[in-house]
């Protein structure tokens, strides 16, 4: 509930700095201005509309893409721990097929909860990573194809680290405290140019139509930067299904 409260803060935060900066500016300065300051103000502002809103367009593609590969890097942490899996039993390691399948519950039981309370990854994870990588390194290959099992296994838990830390970086990821402010500076800009123009409904629903679709854009940029928290989350559910894999044996 509190994320569609947020949303609508950062949407009616938008509005507001989209309405009252002309309006202060038209108690300062005369109603009705000269033509040649209308032209002026209207090509300026048309200016940085132009700049405000690539400066938003690019913010926007490069959150969503770095969300798109944080999903991605989840869904092959999930698959890989299903090949190790599948890979201790062709092996005959029993003890690595419960530790792998340990890691895997430790990650929706514990890593999630806490992703998305703290913002970090769970000590229980990290103790069950590790007995996965013992009870790889206790694999004493007897025959070219456990060799090959086992140099597969070794591939793949070290994968799930990586992908693991990269989890845990994404989670205490923050946006860069320039682009708020260039993001909020360029709004009150193009709103504040709007007072020599007659201020009328039909002009400040323009300006609110705008201001809401900046608001909009915002928190999106603000939803996707942070994965784990707001209402585009990212869920464990690629680890589900592979528990779910790993339980029914296929």
């Amino acid at each position: 509930m509190w994320e569609w409260l947020f949303a609508l803060v950062f949407v009616g935060v938008a509005i507001v700095l989209g309405y009252l900066p002309s309006r202060l500016m038209r108690r300062k300065y005369a109603a009705i201005q000269p033509a040649d300051t209308r032209a002026l103000a209207s090509d300026v502002m048309a200016r940085i509309g132009v700049l405000h809103g690539l400066i938003l367009s690019l913010m926007f593609a490069s959150a969503h893409g770095e969300a798109q590969r944080f999903e991605d890097g989840v869904q092959a942490e999930a698959a890989a721990a299903t090949h190790v899996y599948f890979n201790a039993v062709r092996y005959k390691a029993p003890g690595l097929e419960a530790a792998i399948q340990a890691y895997v519950v430790a990650a929706i039981e514990k890593d999630w909860p806490q992703l998305l309370d703290q913002r970090a990854l769970s000590n229980e994870g990290w103790v069950a990573w590790r007995q996965v990588l013992a009870a790889s390194l206790e694999l004493r290959p007897g025959d070219r194809g456990q060799q090959v099992l086992a140099d597969r296994i070794q591939a793949d838990i070290w994968l799930i680290q990586d992908l693991r830390q990269i989890r845990g970086l994404q989670a205490i990821n923050q946006l860069s405290v320039l682009f708020w402010l260039i993001s909020v500076v360029g709004l009150v800009l193009i709103a504040t140019l709007l007072f020599v123009h007659e201020i009328n409904p039909l002009h400040q629903r323009l300006m609110a139509m705008y201001s809401l679709f900046t608001g909009l854009t915002l928190y999106m940029i603000f939803d996707l930067s942070y994965p784990f928290q707001g209402l585009l989350t990212i869920s464990p559910s690629s680890f589900q299904d592979a528990l779910s894999t790993i339980r029914s044996g296929y």
